[in-house]
């Protein structure tokens, strides 16, 4: 399906219509432009940023005399407006692709004005390059690696308007030069120039210092800084894998090992490798052709990328396939898909291709069918490896059911099931790549006039150098997901760790070192990137697991069970076993039952109700009586009461079946966390702007919704697994404990963007909804203690009153009242999210490779 729908839009594409520009004073007749007058402006905006933004503006009064000036009045796709507003807003060329300049929504926006129509021309872009320039409306930005300059070069069509105002905002700290000398000042840091008699635009030339910050930032492509940020990428995977194995290693050595932990064990070694593996395939590739390119010519490297692409994706892809450890269909249907690839990339004369792969004008149809067939079945075969290996460590964790022919044995991945989905995940993504790339075209050449024959040979020949590079922007966009499948196998690894008799995966160091891990994969946020640098995010995977393990080892003398009894002095948790749980929940009911007739006597205060009080006292401290691990008499502690210990327990009688439980409740919560989550980061302000031109921005979405999901189940999985060496009595209490794991890696990373003055995204309001995720979720788990209960209540809240009572009810509802405030806030105090440049795909062919992080944030 994709090769048939690319080969057609190639075959639309191909043939080109004959010239029609001839000189441009044919088709830019400017007689009648020197009664205009116009004004133009340029401001740069530091901070609160990582990149630059650089903001311009060009008004002009365009009188009627002009004879195109109704043509103004006329749709963009006509070739009557580009006409009219190329000649205000580009070069004497019939062709334009301006990468840089962005429009936002309105713009150019023409109005009737006395004597003409008024036109309004805003513009915007980011200084991401350390070197080069970019065109933005009437302004030249020339960038170096410690100075840039802001130069005023408006179209020739203008070269005869009064200039009524000219304005360049450098920010701060001001400019360093400008020439001709400024006619005054605005504000801070703006300079003015307001020529008067003359009749052609001054040459304002503004020289400016950017702070280290914003010059750091945009040196991205430059070799060292490239390097150390994929470096600080690599370097999380490996962290993460060494202790992986560490983990492994300890589940292996410890005594009474059973075989399901052994084979778990050997399960998380095998990703470890395979982890290792891929990040070097994947991330160390682009290292290598960095440095290839700086040490030979450039050109032959930039070649032998593209056609190194193929195999190296494939190798990811095999890797992939045989941690999953399909049935052989799968592995056939696996064969028959790389055998095309293998085919173009190892013989691509043969089907009249360049040994760049690169599609000429001239290129044969085989070639067009050759390469899309091969750029589709890379991408089919790496979506079946990513499914094999999800598929296995899911079965592991018990989220696949067991087979219906064998009911205690595993379901395997089916083809039948497994390939249709896999061609038509492929073609969505495929075609939602083709429509970001037409849609970048458009952008960058909407001013390009569409009747000359060069306008079609430009169009088909950078769609398929988009076709070149899909292979390798497509594999940069799903590695960045594997740390789902990470997450899986420590949850695999737990699953079997959970038959031991312990109250928590942090009791024993061989199943610590793997839940610890767990929250840094599966909930923490993607930090410690500065200056659009990641060298600092490994550090942040400890960071994340220091924050829990500093939350458990602080609790542990703080938490209900941890409380001694009053005679023996023996621990309370000890003897608080899943045989007793009915005991435990019928003295809890029986103690609220108590505490609301004592509430109603209150009420009257005479002798008889005083002696039904002392009754109600007496039976409240039998209540209390407990017996000990050895079976001797006891009393619980004085501060703790029998609603208490119930609690305490949770849900489950163990650790695995809380946090099942908290993660499926919390999968529940987090649906419009989700949503807020995903409209802010991916749809608010300049975010949709960016996604829909980044050729996998669409299915990016649509995985963002599936990685939060994913987080708030790891967090809800956490919060349960740990709730009985939490603090607090009452599922919220607890639910702050994990939610401060959460923020205080988010904390350390907002004071480094603070120093680092490029604002804070939306790291505020995911550790709000976070927390909301999680004060919900303990309070459904402080529910479902007394499920029981629920057929003798008219509703779940009348049951959640007799838990909770009226007080620290009240004081729940409040809580959670002000979180919601709190997020509110954050949202419209951050309105302007600042955006960012999307990826840089379309430019430089590969895009860049991604990170080792967990996907949140």
């Amino acid at each position: 399906m994709l090769t048939l729908c690319g080969f057609v839009l190639c075959a639309l594409l191909g043939p080109g219509r004959a010239a029609a520009a001839g000189d441009p004073a044919d088709w830019c007749d400017t007689a009648g432009l020197d009664k205009a007058k116009a004004s133009a402006s340029v401001r740069l905006a530091h901070g609160g940023r990582v990149h630059t933004k650089v903001t311009a503006g060009l008004t002009v009064h365009v009188p009627s005399s002009w004879e195109h000036a109704k043509s103004l009045l006329m749709s963009e796709d006509t070739d009557a407006y580009r006409e009219a507003m190329g000649c205000l807003a580009r070069p004497y060329e019939s062709q334009h692709r301006w990468w840089g300049e962005w429009r936002p929504d309105g713009s150019p926006a023409v109005r009737p004005e006395k004597g003409g129509f008024g036109v309004t021309f805003d513009t915007f872009s980011w200084i991401d390059e350390a070197t080069g320039w970019f065109r933005l409306g009437p302004w030249k930005v020339e960038l170096g690696a410690a100075r840039w300059r802001l130069l005023f070069e408006p179209a020739p069509g203008l070269g005869r308007v009064d200039w009524t105002e000219i304005l360049v905002d450098p920010g701060a700290p001001g400019a360093l030069s400008a020439v001709p000398a400024p006619t005054t000042r605005e504000g801070a840091t703006a300079l003015v120039w307001r020529p008067k008699g003359e009749k052609a635009p001054p040459a304002v030339a503004v020289r400016l210092a950017p702070g280290w910050p914003r010059s750091f930032a945009a040196r991205d492509d430059r070799l060292l800084f490239a390097n150390v940020s994929i470096a600080g990428g690599v370097t999380w995977t490996f962290v993460a894998c060494g202790i992986l194995l560490y983990g492994a290693g300890k589940v292996r050595r410890r005594s009474g090992a059973t075989g399901a932990e052994r084979r778990a064990a050997r399960t998380v070694s095998d990703w470890a490798w395979v982890s290792a593996g891929l990040v070097i395939a994947v991330n160390g590739d682009e290292v290598l052709y960095r440095v290839a390119r700086a040490v030979a010519d450039d050109e032959d490297w930039y070649d032998r990328e593209q056609r190194l692409g193929l195999p190296g994706t494939l190798g990811a892809a095999v890797l992939l396939l045989a941690f999953g450890r399909p049935r052989r269909p799968v592995l056939w249907a696996g064969a028959v898909l790389a055998a095309p690839v293998l085919a173009v990339s190892g013989v691509p004369h043969r089907f009249g291709l360049p040994t760049s792969l690169e599609l000429p004008a001239d290129a044969p149809d085989r070639a067009v069918y050759a390469l899309f067939t091969a750029q589709g079945s890379l991408a089919a075969l790496s979506l079946l490896g990513f499914a094999a290996a999800v598929w296995r460590v899911a079965r592991d964790c018990g989220l696949v059911r067991p087979s219906r022919e064998a009911p205690h044995g595993p379901r395997d991945l089916q083809v039948r099931y497994a390939v249709p989905v896999i061609v038509l995940c492929t073609a969505a993504i495929g075609a939602c790549y083709a429509m970001a790339a037409e849609r970048e075209w458009r952008r960058i050449s909407w001013l390009s006039d569409r009747r000359d024959g060069a306008y079609d040979a430009q169009h088909l020949e950078k769609l398929r150098e988009d076709l070149t590079w899909f292979s390798v922007n497509f594999q940069n966009w799903w590695f960045w997901y594997h740390w789902l499948i990470t997450g899986l196998v420590i949850l695999a690894a737990l699953r079997a760790a959970a038959a031991r008799d312990t109250e928590s995966p942090v009791a024993e160091p061989a199943d610590r070192w793997l839940f610890l891990l767990f929250f840094p994969v599966m909930v923490g946020l993607a930090l410690g990137s500065f200056g659009n640098n990641a060298l600092l995010e490994p550090l942040w995977l400890v960071l994340n697991m220091a924050a829990l393990h500093l939350v458990t080892v602080v609790a542990g003398s703080r938490t209900v069970l941890d409380r001694t009894l009053e005679v023996s002095g023996e621990r309370l948790g000890a003897t608080v076993t899943a045989a007793r749980r009915g005991d435990v929940l019928g003295r809890a009911r029986r103690y609220r039952e108590i505490h609301a007739m004592m509430r109603r006597l209150e009420a009257g205060q005479s002798d008889d109700d005083i002696l039904q009080r002392r009754l109600l006292e007496r039976e409240v401290r039998g209540l209390h009586t407990w017996t000990g691990k050895g079976g001797t008499a006891d009393r619980l502690p004085s501060q703790v009461s029998v609603v208490d210990v119930a609690l305490a327990m949770g849900p489950r009688d163990t650790w695995w079946g809380n946090g099942c439980r908290g993660a499926l409740i919390a999968c529940l919560f987090g649906l419009p966390a989700t949503a807020v989550v995903v409209w802010s980061g991916w749809i608010r302000g300049d975010n949709w702007r960016a996604g829909i031109h980044y050729v996998l921005g669409l299915p990016d979405l649509v995985c963002g919704l599936v990685v939060w999901q994913a987080c708030w189940v790891g967090a809800g999985f956490v919060l349960g697994a740990l709730w009985r060496r939490l603090p607090g009595r009452r599922g919220p209490v607890k639910a702050l404990a994990v939610a401060v794991a959460f923020a205080l890696p988010a904390g350390i990373d907002a004071l480094g963007n603070l120093l680092m003055d490029q604002g804070y995204g939306d790291t505020g309001l995911h550790v709000l909804t976070m927390l909301f995720v999680l004060t919900l979720t303990g309070i459904a788990l402080d529910l479902d203690i007394f499920r029981g209960e629920r057929r003798f209540w008219q509703s779940r809240f009348g049951l959640l009153l007799s838990v909770y009572q009226m007080r620290y009810l009240s004081l729940q509802l409040a809580y959670l009242v002000a979180q919601a405030v709190a997020m509110v806030t954050l949202w419209q105090f951050f309105s302007d999210t600042g955006g960012g440049p999307p990826p840089k795909e379309f430019e430089g062919g590969g895009g860049a490779g991604g990170g080792g992080g967990s996907g949140h944030g």
